[in-house]
């Protein structure tokens, strides 16, 4: 990534988070104040979204699609005709009757937080797409950790793309 994110990320891995600055912008700080050179402007963040949202919704959708394939369905009215992945070979084995309750319930659950980030994140997108050019966003605590999210999971996917 061409981003200047070097000290950033190590200075996060090195225990600081992410907040607003006073000037705009965000920068890492950590028990002794703000650290040197970790300064994020409002441009750099916005090609840091522009890059993440391709990763994001590409990974998301790879993830539904083979969950999705994966699990299976418990077929028709939840008998196992045309019963498919594993809660079909499960229904099949007998070991299961039909869908347990937490299934939907914690689907519903990952589904209503995705929704949620991704909400958070488009609302950081509109507001940095209507900041000026050349000026500076003031930041919230919690854009500031949506912005941290994203930087250590792009540090993930670098440190395994690595290996």
């Amino acid at each position: 990534m061409p981003l200047p994110l070097v000290p950033i990320i190590a200075a996060l891995a090195a225990g600081g988070s992410l907040v607003p600055h006073a000037a705009g912008g965000m920068i890492v700080t950590s028990a002794g104040g703000y650290i040197a050179g970790t300064y994020l402007s409002t441009a750099t963040i916005t090609a840091l979204l522009a890059g993440g949202a391709t990763a994001i919704g590409t990974g998301a959708a790879v993830v539904s699609g083979a969950a999705a394939g994966i699990i299976g369905s418990a077929g028709i009215f939840g008998t196992t005709i045309g019963a498919s992945g594993i809660t079909g070979v499960l229904m099949s084995a007998g070991i299961i009757a039909s869908t347990p309750v937490w299934v939907p319930v914690a689907v519903a659950g990952a589904g209503a937080g995705v929704g949620y980030g991704a909400f958070r994140y488009y609302m950081l997108r509109k507001k940095l797409q209507a900041t000026p050019a050349g000026e500076e966003a003031h930041f919230s605590e919690g854009e500031a950790r949506v912005v941290e999210w994203l930087l250590r999971r792009f540090t993930k996917k670098s440190d395994s793309d690595k290996a």
